[in-house]
């Protein structure tokens, strides 16, 4: 054979040879780890056996002798430098303390409430409104309207407290303050305190829910700028059946509300109750304010229709509210009347529009007596939410006044903006 020959010999076995030792010294390296996980699989099963018996081994008999027979000695300087100190044994797994915290998640909400701060800019363009136009309160062209704080956390297992403080350029006012009881008997559940009245549907929001810049006519004209709330109690409870959400509702009063209710004797409470299936019903009687005698009632009917579908809920909805509300006072001459209807609609993730239309009989006293006239009213609105947290509205509106025989044209925008955590409204 040539030395060629002998050396493409050579290249040949060394490539058929070193695979097959790769690969037998693989198989040795899995063997090798392979034992090595046994080893220690077999030493862990040892150390759990010793635990096991230092748990059962009694105390040393030096340790249960009387500490009047150990013999202390005081270490010479010599002593103690020859004996080095000895450091203390470690601590076994079994000298471990385990501290159980009992939960209490409710105790850390009375120290740390929800707060949060909501505020409203409004800003105005247009004809003058005949009731400002000489006033030295006449809403400016811009104005931080008003700014809404909310505290918010349970008191207990049983009970939550809500308070809201509407901060103005008038000064501040606690617009709700009430404790809510959720565990009552019954399946009750009752506010105490001070709140709006659930009469119809628009009453019951704060100014951040409404879908509108303004309020309706009739809300207005009936129970003026901060609605229909005072101190009282409230009890609900909810009626299960297989048709419909069913909840009814009675409140107690003080009944002193500003232009609307003014107690003349001690017993002289108002009364308000509601069911609501989104078909609601409402009514509220007291003594009427400003007089000597008789009694101011409010009767009322809200429908409200929602439109949300599944697929499509988050671009598309459609929301739409009738509200009508009767007024009985003993010094006009008529029943006061007064109604509004509204249709809001989604029309982006982002924009919804709407339009209302409203029309109010309006009480207004004079030289010869106390008068009713009818404004009536309309508006359309655009809004906006860049987040959850903020969004920008425009309303559009013109309002026909039944005394003064004019219509005032007026283009409102607002801005609101809300920081904290603020619990939802009722729905």
């Amino acid at each position: 054979m040539t030395a060629r020959g002998r050396l493409v010999f050579l290249l040949i076995s060394f490539a058929v040879v070193t695979p097959l030792a790769a690969q037998q010294t693989i198989e040795q390296r899995v063997q090798q780890l392979e034992k090595r996980l046994d080893d220690l699989s077999r030493q862990m099963t040892e150390v759990r056996q010793q635990i096991d018996q230092l748990k059962n081994v009694p105390p040393p008999a030096a340790a249960t002798e009387d500490l009047t027979k150990i013999e202390t000695v005081q270490p010479t300087a010599a002593t103690s430098e020859q004996t080095p100190t000895q450091a203390p044994p470690p601590n076994a797994l079994t000298d471990v303390q385990t501290i159980n915290n009992v939960q209490t998640p409710g105790a850390s909400k009375v120290f740390n409430p929800d707060i949060s701060v909501i505020g409203n800019f409004l800003g105005k363009a247009g004809q003058v409104n005949p009731y400002e136009f000489g006033r030295a309160d006449m809403r400016p062209t811009f104005q931080l309207d008003e700014a809404e704080v909310a505290f918010q956390a349970f008191i207990d297992p049983y009970a939550k407290a809500n308070f809201f403080l509407s901060l103005t350029p008038q000064g501040i006012d606690v617009e709700e303050g009430y404790a809510n009881f959720i565990t009552l008997p019954y399946d009750l559940t009752a506010k105490v305190g001070k709140m709006k009245a659930y009469f119809g549907k628009d009453n019951t929001w704060h100014t951040h829910v409404r879908p509108w810049v303004d309020q309706p006519l009739v809300i207005h004209n009936f129970f003026g700028d901060e609605q229909f709330h005072d101190d009282g109690i409230s009890v609900s409870k909810i009626f299960p059946n297989s048709f419909a959400y069913t909840e009814g509702t009675v409140e107690v009063f003080k009944g002193e509300v500003a232009g609307i209710f003014g107690r003349q004797k001690q017993n002289d409470l108002a009364y308000n109750e509601n069911s609501n299936i989104e078909l609601g019903s409402s009514y509220a009687r007291g003594a009427l304010a400003g007089a000597s005698s008789g009694a101011n009632q409010f009767a009322g009917i809200d429908v409200t229709y929602r439109w949300k579908p599944l697929m499509q809920g988050l671009y598309k909805s459609f929301i739409g509210r009738l509200e009508l509300i009767g007024n009985d006072r003993p010094d006009v001459d008529r029943k006061l009347r007064g109604f509004y209807a509204s249709a809001d609609r989604q029309i982006a993730q982002r924009w919804f529009t709407g339009v209302r239309i409203d029309a109010s009989d309006r009480a207004v006293v004079g030289d010869s007596g106390t008068r009713a006239f009818t404004d009536r009213g309309v508006a359309a609105t655009l809004t906006f939410w860049p987040s959850e947290f903020s969004q920008l509205r425009g309303e559009l509106r013109r309002i026909h006044y039944g005394d003064v025989s004019r219509a005032v044209n007026e283009l409102l925008f607002q801005l609101q903006f809300a920081i904290g955590a603020h619990g939802a409204h009722a729905f």
